[in-house]
C-alpha cells in the first residue's frame, strides 16, 4: 500500500507540477483521494522525503501552505523539444510511430509544458515511410551485439510506386557493423557477401530481414566508422580519392558542416581558401559542388574535374530538352 501511494504521488508531481505550477499539501491529498488513496498530511511530507532520497528533485516552497513541485528532470524543455523535432523529421519512422514516440517524449515534462511545446514541434515530414524500420533496426542491433550475419531482400519502387525486389529477389548476406542515422535516413553498414566489400543499405528499403543462426560473421579489422562516414557525401559509394577544393571564404561553414573540422584548409588568393578532403567520388558529390554556382571549384585531381564537367554538361542538356534554359 505504501509503495503504491508513493508511486502515485510521484506520478502526480511529475505530470502536474513544474516551476510555474505547484501543488499544496491539501491539493496532493485531494488528488490521491480521487484515486482511492487516503493519506494524512504528515505522510505527504515523509513520502516526499523518500522521493528526494531516491534522487527526485522535489522542491518544497515554504509558506502558510507548503507547495511542492518537480525541479530538475532527466531532460529539460529544450532537449525534449529538440528530440521531438528529430523524431518528426526522421524519414524512417512511420507517421503512427512518430505520434507515439512524441507522446512518450512529452511524458518527461509536465502536462503544462507538453501543452506549450506541442504546437512548436515541426510538422512531420511528408516523406515518412509506410512500413516501420524500427524493428528492422532492432534486429540489426541484436546481430551487431552478437556478431551474427543477417539476411534480407532489398527493394526499390517502379513508376507506379509499387515495391519491386532488386535482382529478382536476391537474398543479401551481410555482416552488420553499424546502423547509422544520416541526413534523416537510417543506413546499415557492413560487409556484404555480394559486393565482397563494405557496403551500405537504406534500412527502410530492407525487407524479409532475419538473423542467421550460423556463424558466418565477417570482421573487417581495418573498418573505422568515423573514417567511413567522413569519406562520403550522402552515403553513396564511389571512387575514394583526395580532392582539393577552392572555395569562397563565406562557404567555410558549408565545408565544415559537410566534411568536419578535421579537414586541412589553406589560404588561397584573397577571399578564397583551399580545402583538402578525402571522399568517394560520385554524382552526388558533383551535384553538391554544382549547387554553389562556381563559388566552390574542384582544383584537383584532373579526373574529378573531368567527371564534374561531364556531369554539368548532362545537367545542362537535360534542362535544354525541358526548355528551362
Amino acid at each position: 500500500m505504501q509503495n503504491n501511494r508513493i508511486i502515485r504521488l510521484l506520478a502526480i508531481l511529475l505530470s502536474e507540477t513544474d516551476d510555474d505550477h505547484k501543488l499544496t499539501t491539501n491539493q496532493l491529498i485531494d488528488k490521491l483521494s480521487e484515486e482511492g488513496i487516503s493519506v494524512h498530511r504528515n505522510t505527504i511530507a515523509s513520502d516526499i522525503e523518500i522521493l528526494k532520497e531516491a534522487g527526485y528533485d522535489v522542491i518544497c516552497e515554504k509558506s502558510t501552505q507548503n507547495k511542492y513541485f518537480i525541479g530538475k528532470r532527466s531532460f529539460d524543455d529544450a532537449e525534449i523539444k529538440m528530440l521531438c523535432d528529430a523524431v518528426s523529421a526522421a524519414h524512417f519512422i512511420t507517421g503512427k510511430q512518430t505520434t507515439e514516440l512524441i507522446k512518450k517524449l512529452l511524458k518527461n515534462v509536465s502536462v503544462y509544458t507538453a501543452k506549450r511545446i506541442k504546437p512548436m514541434i515541426q510538422s512531420p515530414t511528408g516523406s515518412k515511410v509506410s512500413d516501420s524500420s524500427i524493428y528492422v533496426a532492432d534486429m540489426i542491433n541484436y546481430a551487431i551485439s552478437n556478431k551474427k550475419q543477417i539476411q534480407f531482400q532489398y527493394f526499390e519502387y517502379n513508376e507506379k510506386k509499387d515495391k519491386i525486389l532488386k535482382h529478382n529477389g536476391y537474398i543479401y548476406e551481410v555482416s552488420p557493423y553499424a546502423a547509422v542515422w544520416h541526413e534523416d535516413r537510417y543506413y546499415l553498414i557492413g560487409y556484404s557477401k555480394k559486393h565482397d566489400d563494405i557496403a551500405n543499405f537504406r534500412i527502410d528499403r530492407m525487407t524479409n530481414v532475419s538473423v542467421s543462426e550460423e556463424n558466418k560473421y565477417v570482421c573487417s579489422k581495418d573498418f573505422v566508422l568515423k573514417e567511413y562516414l567522413s569519406s562520403k557525401i550522402k552515403v553513396f559509394k564511389g571512387q575514394k580519392t583526395e580532392v582539393c577544393l577552392k572555395c569562397k571564404s563565406r562557404h567555410m561553414k558549408a565545408i565544415l558542416d559537410y566534411f568536419g573540422h578535421g579537414i586541412k584548409t589553406t589560404n588561397a588568393e584573397k577571399g578564397y581558401f583551399n580545402a583538402i578532403i578525402e571522399i568517394e567520388l560520385s554524382p552526388t558529390f558533383y551535384a553538391w559542388i554544382f549547387q554553389f554556382e562556381g563559388d566552390i571549384i574542384i582544383q584537383s585531381p584532373q579526373n574529378a574535374i573531368d567527371d564534374f564537367i561531364k556531369t554539368v554538361e548532362i545537367i545542362i542538356e537535360v534542362h535544354k530538352r525541358k526548355g528551362t534554359i
